[in-house]
């Protein structure tokens, strides 16, 4: 027996009365424990995680909990996962959540890997854009020159237009 579990049963006259101050003991230490990895399973977000990270964490903490006896259903499990999903997510959980019959944990994991795809996808479009906004905000900027380009094509459309308008009209014609 350890000191600090012999500390605790000192003045105990029977192995019944060692048998249920040990019981009390670890019962209160799996409880809180359980209370502890409760609220760090509710408390999961996405943040800054990759969908694969965040989701093995969630199942984890689902083990942990599974291992000391207070297990999480799979609708609880699945209402987890949901919950701490940022807005960007909104789309797929409507579309998860209205869904008549329950997906499984799998199936929710390839719907959000998919998801997280498309916004790395657009992410990635995103950053280029403003890449070339950025890159493009010098004085021969790129954006300004099509319009430049526009402005001077349009003056010699209109001194072309006017040239044979003119020639035309003015050769009495």
């Amino acid at each position: 027996m350890s000191k600090d579990m012999l500390t605790r049963v000192i003045g105990c006259k029977s192995s019944f009365q060692i048998w249920d101050k040990g019981h009390a003991y670890f019962h209160a230490h799996t409880n809180a424990k359980a209370r502890q990895l409760q609220s760090d399973l509710r408390s999961t977000t996405l943040d800054n995680r990759s969908v694969s990270d965040y989701l093995l964490r969630i199942q984890s903490l689902v083990d942990a909990l599974t291992a000391i006896g207070d297990s999480v259903s799979p609708k609880e499990h699945l209402d987890i996962v949901l919950e701490g999903l940022p807005e960007e997510y909104e789309s797929t959980v409507s579309l998860i959540s209205s869904r008549f019959d329950e997906l499984s944990i799998e199936e929710v994991e390839t719907l959000l890997l998919a998801h997280e795809s498309r916004l790395e996808k657009f992410k990635k479009k995103n950053l280029i854009f403003v890449n070339l906004l950025e890159n493009s905000s010098g004085s021969n900027s790129p954006t300004l020159q099509p319009q430049a380009n526009l402005a001077h094509q349009d003056s010699q459309f209109a001194s072309f237009r006017g040239g044979r308008l003119g020639a035309r009209h003015g050769c009495g014609g």
